[in-house]
């Protein structure tokens, strides 16, 4: 079924287009769903009346774009299919299965309603309390505050699910920790986190995280700015880095760093050094003193 979706996908899928439509209403529903989980009113729905959804919308296995299989063994197509299957029998077709999406869809917006008011609005809630107290709404609303900075961009509509507190996932691959600002309460993408869990630190709103690191997955030979290698690039900055205060004086500098901190140059960004510590997953602007 899977693979009759994808084709489908890629040919136009029938005389009206119907999988491929299918296809788009079940990706809205899921970025929808997924921004929603946590919210009590939401996971009652699912747990009473789509039971089937609940290992559909979670946060994405990153090397397979996919969920990953529920603890029975259930895969996303199985999970999705039973969900059609008793909503629609054996013989819906593809347009009733829109219409069911359709109708799910516009439930789950009453829901995010609360989520979705701006922050100065009257009644609206807190970014900076929701991070601070964690608990059920957590998720939904740091969701919802990072889609509406996303809304009119080429990142509209992108999945968006809560991965721990403080920590969200965007797309299938990027990972990062987000704050409210201290002074003005503006949600920050604080940090992102490379294959091997280390922390990079940012602040930025996620619109300009996104232009600038939305382009390709981090790695564990990630520019804290963002900025592309290549070519050897990052031996001779290397390098550069250990010789960058010349001589025997660079040598000793660079011992006496605290164990287990290494000094990195930017890339995007020449001559501009940060600290990295692999084993604790820090990375910081400040020279480390311990």
């Amino acid at each position: 079924r899977r693979g009759q979706r994808s084709r489908a996908a890629e040919g136009g899928g029938g005389a009206d287009g119907g999988e491929d439509k299918e296809e788009v209403a079940w990706e809205s529903l899921m970025v929808k769903l997924v921004a929603l989980r946590g919210d009590p009113e939401l996971e009652a729905l699912l747990s009473e009346k789509h039971k089937e959804l609940l290992s559909c919308a979670v946060p994405l296995d990153a090397s397979t774009g996919l969920p990953p299989s529920a603890s029975d063994g259930t895969t996303l197509d199985e999970a999705r299919e039973a969900w059609f299957l008793r909503k629609v029998g054996q013989q819906g077709d593809s347009r009733e299965r829109r219409k069911l999406m359709k109708m799910l869809l516009k439930a789950l917006r009453k829901f995010a309603e609360k989520y979705e008011k701006p922050p100065n609005a009257e009644g609206a809630l807190s970014a900076m309390e929701a991070l601070k107290e964690g608990g059920p709404t957590e998720g939904p609303l740091i969701c919802h505050r990072l889609e509406a900075g996303l809304a009119g961009t080429r990142f509209e509509g992108l999945r968006i699910a809560k991965k721990r507190d403080g920590v969200y996932q965007l797309g299938p691959k990027l990972l990062v920790a987000v704050q409210a600002d201290l002074e003005g309460g503006a949600l920050l993408v604080h940090g992102y986190f490379d294959d091997s869990g280390v922390l990079h630190p940012v602040r930025v709103p996620v619109l300009a995280f996104l232009e600038e690191h939305g382009a390709k997955p981090p790695s564990d030979d990630c520019d804290l700015f963002g900025g592309g290698g290549g070519g050897g690039g990052g031996e001779k900055r290397s390098a550069a880095v250990s010789g960058a205060s010349g001589g025997e004086e660079g040598s000793k500098r660079q011992r006496e760093l605290p164990p287990g901190w290494t000094k990195r140059e930017s890339r995007s960004k020449k001559g501009v050094f940060y600290y990295v510590h692999e084993a604790k997953g820090l990375s910081q602007f400040d020279r480390p003193e311990s």
